[in-house]
């Protein structure tokens, strides 16, 4: 990218010719995948449960570009080269954003335009969308606490026929906040599964477009000169749009509270003790989808008890835990085992490895020492090395919170670690730590947060095939192309966080807290 040139804003009204034509690719790229996956057995696509098509505009416009004649192994090749042309094209443009070359309004149009493109293709790249379903019609259709029930105990259920195998003998692994938005979608629309689908993915566009708005929010607050780029980073880049809205994830939504809380944390002068109120009960709600977000909560109830003064902290602490509390009790009552709503992590983590760091460690430990050793040495390696990377992570967690940081920079760096330190890495936790790169005082982990995403959008094309698991060159480039990539990533970020090259605080939310 770029070398990073501060502007004023001001000065950032005009867009470059460079930008116009990287926007115009990178919009017209979404538009082609969209169409690639309205043709029959597109790679790009999933299958479907009985009941729902994909949207006539898409297929239609297939057929008349005669894509429905064109074989399954000639699409998965035009559409790595779409994702490929879609990524340099993003790559140019973050390079024009970050010189300050894109004007606001120019990325803030081409984001809305990508995000309702993303809303009306076909279901993209993966079915994740199907759990959500079954998790709240186990609560509507059926009746019963999906936290209790597997997803798979109705079998004949439309949306369970289509679910990845891999899920249906397991719980949801969401929190009770994610099942209680699949149970409301599941009573309005419960008779419909395509609009049921459209719905989650209208749910995940505006999750989308609520996260470049608030990530416009808190960059203008703390730098200004970066509003611009920080639209472009969430509301352009391929993972949030074609893997996240396209998929119709959670992770949007996500986002869109994860940078809310932000934008309300560095607002100056706040007045009284409400924003800080505000802040950890939009947390909670985050965590109340996945509790593997509970670091962040954590980094900011500390950096609250380390900002007030001492005779203040207990009323403080007991003011925020009743928050917490109490958000978590109204979300938990309607499910009679809601407390396993914390165990998803440790569920998730035996079904999926994807792209994961821990896991290409431990795989190559294992294999080095069976190697020397036989089959019966290194079975614990995998358990091992994942601790060894959550323990890593934890320790550069204590070193984030005991040090007076910025809240974007602690924030993300936090959220990216954790990321790359889980034993499973989808494309769509990039939505977790995109919205702070705007707003991050460190531009070179700011950059690494853009390449990690980058690296995840090549991922999952092919999407899963219409039987079994996933396709198996998808997986070999996942664990052994993208992985080794991403260990660099992370390797890179954590000697950052480590060093801690740019330390100070916010100011404000500090003086007002």
């Amino acid at each position: 990218m770029a070398s990073s040139t501060l502007v004023r804003e001001p000065a950032a009204n005009r867009t470059s010719l460079r930008a116009r034509w990287c926007m115009g690719a990178v919009l017209g790229g979404y538009l082609a995948v969209a169409v690639v996956a309205g043709a029959p057995n597109s790679p790009l696509t999933v299958p479907l449960p009985v009941g729902a098509r994909p949207p006539g505009w898409a297929t239609g416009a297939a057929r008349a570009l005669a894509l429905d004649r064109v074989g399954r192994p000639d699409l998965i090749v035009v559409s790595l080269v779409l994702v490929a042309v879609i990524v340099g094209a993003f790559v140019g443009l973050l390079a024009e954003a970050w010189s300050g070359r894109v004007s606001l309004r120019a990325v803030a149009e081409g984001a809305v335009a990508a995000i309702a493109i993303s809303v009306a293709a076909p279901l993209l790249l993966s079915r994740d969308v199907f759990t959500y379903a079954d998790a709240g019609r186990i609560v509507v259709v059926h009746h019963r606490d999906p936290y209790e029930m597997s997803l798979g105990s109705f079998p004949r259920d439309a949306f369970v026929r289509v679910t990845s195998a891999q899920w249906v003998a397991h719980h949801t692994v969401y929190g009770p906040a994610s099942t209680l938005a699949s149970a409301a979608i599941a009573r309005i629309w419960g008779n419909s599964p395509g609009m049921v689908i459209d719905a989650f993915k209208a749910l995940a566009g505006i999750g989308a477009a609520v996260a470049a708005l608030f990530s416009w929010i808190a960059t203008r607050a703390v730098r200004p000169e970066r509003a611009a780029l920080a639209v472009a980073v969430v509301g352009l880049n391929p993972v949030v749009i074609v893997q996240t809205v396209g998929g119709g994830h959670v992770d949007a939504i996500l986002a869109g509270l994860l940078v809310a809380a932000l934008a309300i944390a560095v607002r100056e002068r706040p007045r009284n003790s409400v924003r800080a109120v505000a802040v950890t009960t939009i947390l909670t709600l985050a965590c109340l989808m996945k509790i593997v977000l509970a670091p962040v909560l954590a980094l900011w109830l500390w950096r609250l008890a380390r900002t007030l003064e001492h005779h203040r902290r207990a009323r403080v602490a007991f003011q925020h835990l009743v928050v917490i509390v109490g958000v978590s009790a109204v979300m938990l009552v309607p499910f009679a085992h809601g407390w396993r709503t914390l165990t998803p992590l440790v569920s998730v983590g035996g079904l999926e490895s994807w792209a994961s760091p821990a896991h290409l460690v431990a795989h190559t430990v294992q294999a080095v020492l069976q190697a020397i050793g036989g089959s019966s040495v290194g079975r614990g390696a995998d358990l091992v090395v994942v601790g060894a990377f959550l323990v890593a992570f934890l320790a550069l967690f204590v070193r984030i919170g005991r040090r007076s940081q910025r809240t974007a920079d602690s924030w993300g760096a936090t959220l990216l670690l954790l990321a790359l330190a889980l034993p499973f890495l989808l494309p769509w936790y990039a939505c977790w730590f995109l919205p702070f790169v705007g707003s991050m005082r460190d531009e070179a982990l700011a950059r690494i947060g853009v390449a990690v995403s980058l690296v995840l959008a090549f991922t999952l094309v092919p999407a899963d095939p219409f039987r079994g698991f996933t396709t198996p060159g998808v997986m070999v480039f996942a664990h052994y192309v993208a992985a080794p990539v991403l260990l660099v990533l992370v390797a890179l970020a954590a000697r950052l966080v480590w060093r801690d090259r740019y330390p100070g605080s916010d100011g404000a939310i500090d003086a007002a807290l």
